[in-house]
């Protein structure tokens, strides 16, 4: 069988994600990466044995012979790389948030279907064992009716500058944490959205060698959906510790609940400390709860070798451009209500 063409977009810690998991598929061959941090993107492709040098400029990247790309770079590049991507008449894979306003994204998904390609919107933990198990528990009745459920993402901030800037970001952990939850949780349910109500502060306004925090770090909001269920979000970036998400689903029958980065197989104690244990994590010292196989944990190499069957077979994907654009309209709705501070209603 011929082998899918890839490239990388991007050169940080996702890329580092979609390079591990384009190497467990057998049908891919990694063409190049293309980032404007040479250096980092050098030990990129010499960890993952990438042929070649970083190819600086995108869109000689793709002028090659590719079939699909991966777009692991900051929000605000999302729409003008998606689209040059899809007239360039490669299927794009894209990391959430799918742009940083709905208008952007319907710009690329436009430009998708006038090329007659496809847009595969990388949400990690809708691919990741944990929560397929909660969603096959829910899909075989074992639950009863959902009427309540909670989703909670944190961790102390992200590690690069424009994440906290509004003109590169969109927003603040709402859009950066948030639009995960809000993502499962509709997966979950099976249902859309009726109303949300949300509030937002920024907690923590110096963020040091990053400079000023211009967008929300914390986010409460309530989505209230069209079946009767009440579900809460909650995300931070100010929470030490490390990376944690938890899922509660609650049903007249059951409840189920999920806490990959608490509930793990392995919990360590170091006086001395050692080396990584899950994303920012400050500190190894103490009592840890190291994340084995990570990327694995959160879904990434599933959810790679889902698109990849897609392009192969042409089946439909699970998570689609229309469904970013949906997760991302209903994220700018939330905004609208932490600025009105009134219940919003969906359109």
């Amino acid at each position: 069988m011929q082998k899918i063409k890839v490239g990388i977009i991007g050169s940080g810690f996702i890329a580092d994600f979609h390079c591990l998991a384009y190497k467990q598929i057998p049908s891919v061959e990694i063409i190049g990466i293309s980032s404007l941090l040479s250096e980092q993107a050098k030990k990129l492709m010499k960890k993952y044995e990438i042929p070649g040098e970083p190819i600086e400029i995108y869109q000689d990247l793709l002028k090659k012979d590719l079939d699909a790309v991966s777009i692991c770079l900051p929000n605000y590049l999302h729409k003008e790389v998606a689209i040059a991507a899809l007239n360039a008449g490669k299927h794009v894979m894209i990391e959430k948030p799918l742009a940083r306003t709905s208008i952007e994204g319907e710009e690329i998904i436009s430009a998708a279907k006038n090329a007659g390609k496809k847009i595969f919107y990388c949400e990690n933990n809708i691919y990741a064992p944990t929560f397929r198990k909660m969603k096959e528990i829910i899909k075989e009745g074992g639950l009863g009716k959902i009427y309540k459920a909670r989703g909670k993402e944190q961790h102390s901030g992200p590690h690069s500058a424009w994440f906290y800037k509004k003109e590169k970001s969109g927003g603040g952990s709402l859009i950066d944490l948030g639009i995960h939850d809000i993502a499962c949780l509709l997966w979950f349910l099976e249902d859309d959205v009726k109303s949300v109500f949300c509030q937002t502060s920024t907690i923590q306004p110096d963020r040091g060698e990053f400079g000023k925090c211009e967008v929300e770090d914390n986010a409460i909001g309530i989505l209230n959906f069209k079946n009767g269920a009440h579900v809460s979000i909650e995300e931070s970036w100010t929470a030490p510790g490390g990376y944690s998400m938890l899922f509660e689903i609650y049903g007249t029958k059951g409840q189920v609940i999920a806490d990959p980065c608490r509930m793990t197989p392995l919990i360590a104690y170091s006086e001395k400390g050692y080396g990584y244990s899950v994303e920012k994590a400050g500190s190894t010292i103490g009592w840890t709860y190291p994340v084995p196989e990570e990327a694995w944990t959160f879904g990434y190499p599933q959810e790679m070798k889902h698109f990849i069957e897609c392009i192969e077979t042409g089946k439909k994907t699970q998570t689609n451009g229309e469904f970013g654009l949906k997760i991302l309209k209903i994220v700018e709705l939330m905004y609208k209500s932490a600025k009105s501070g009134k219940i919003e209603e969906m359109e």
